[in-house]
């Protein structure tokens, strides 16, 4: 089971970062976390450069995150370097969800 975690060093910004493989029982913890930051309208990047595995809920989850925090008006971003696991890349190259959600390749660039 993989870990989610949270990072607010940064002023103006919350970095939720997911360790590990996440599954269904992930998804919802991670939808729950999205919808309270997305809600109180602060800009959000999330980190999977330590996610070893992601299954259709938790692609789903930042798919809807993606479009609530469009229509809030709500910064998003999703850091998926080369150092992210093969099979999440793979998972993003293959469904061409780079093409719809806003993956930039390190934290510094989805900071700024």
């Amino acid at each position: 089971m993989g870990q989610i975690w949270t990072d607010t060093s940064e002023p103006g910004v919350i970095v939720v970062g997911l360790e590990g493989e996440h599954e269904l029982y992930s998804a919802t913890d991670l939808r729950r976390r999205l919808d309270t930051i997305v809600g109180e309208g602060l800009p959000v990047v999330i980190d999977l450069t330590g996610a070893t595995f992601l299954d259709s809920s938790v692609v789903a989850v930042l798919v809807e995150t993606r479009k609530q925090a469009w229509d809030a008006g709500v910064r998003f971003a999703i850091v998926l370097g080369d150092d992210a696991a093969e099979p999440v890349r793979r998972m993003f190259q293959i469904t061409r969800l780079d093409s719809i959600l806003p993956v930039v390749n390190d934290r510094e660039h989805a900071l700024h």
